[in-house]
């Protein structure tokens, strides 16, 4: 499950639950879960992103081991959710974080080959667009935006329970 704040609400949308994998989509609306709809394909280790200004994005993420990454990127405006398109990396141990004029953006994960630096961005109708890659690929990381910089926080630089001290700065 990854939360994000649309600027209005908290949405949250994946993970697993009692019934296994899920797929659902919730807003927090009058302090109570509203289920909006369903992610184009249930995931774990997926990430969000939001522009706090009423759209929210949940990226890449996995069905399972690290060969069931995906790419898809699932959009949130109000009560819609729709399938925008995917980013080029499939993987999943994600973070995402919000660029301006570029969308949600997916930084970092991992795979069956290790683990990723990629930055990829899908915008609320579809466009893809890259940003440089980090320097130290990892997973597991967090990402937050400060002053017109995204950055990237700790990780694993191999799949698995690894660990790295790793503070990476993306001006936007």
């Amino acid at each position: 499950m990854r939360p994000a704040w649309d600027g209005t609400h908290l949405v949250y949308a994946g993970g697993v639950g009692p019934d296994g994998l899920a797929g659902d989509v919730f807003v927090l609306r009058d302090n109570v879960w509203q289920r909006i709809g369903g992610l184009s394909s249930p995931r774990e280790h997926l990430a969000a992103a939001s522009d706090g200004e009423g759209t929210t994005w949940f990226l890449a993420g996995r069905s399972g081991g690290l060969d069931t990454n995906l790419a898809d990127v699932d959009v949130v405006i109000g009560d819609d959710v729709h399938k925008a398109g995917e980013v080029p990396t499939p993987r999943g141990g994600v973070a995402g974080f919000h660029a301006p004029g570029r969308g949600g953006c997916v930084a970092g994960g991992e795979g069956t080959g290790g683990t990723f630096a990629e930055v990829e961005c899908v915008d609320a109708e579809g466009k893809v667009s890259s940003l440089p890659k980090l320097r130290h690929s990892r997973h597991g990381l967090g990402a937050a935006v400060v002053d017109g910089v995204a950055y990237t926080l700790l990780g694993g630089p191999e799949p698995g329970l690894t660990v790295a001290d790793v503070v990476e700065a993306l001006p936007l």
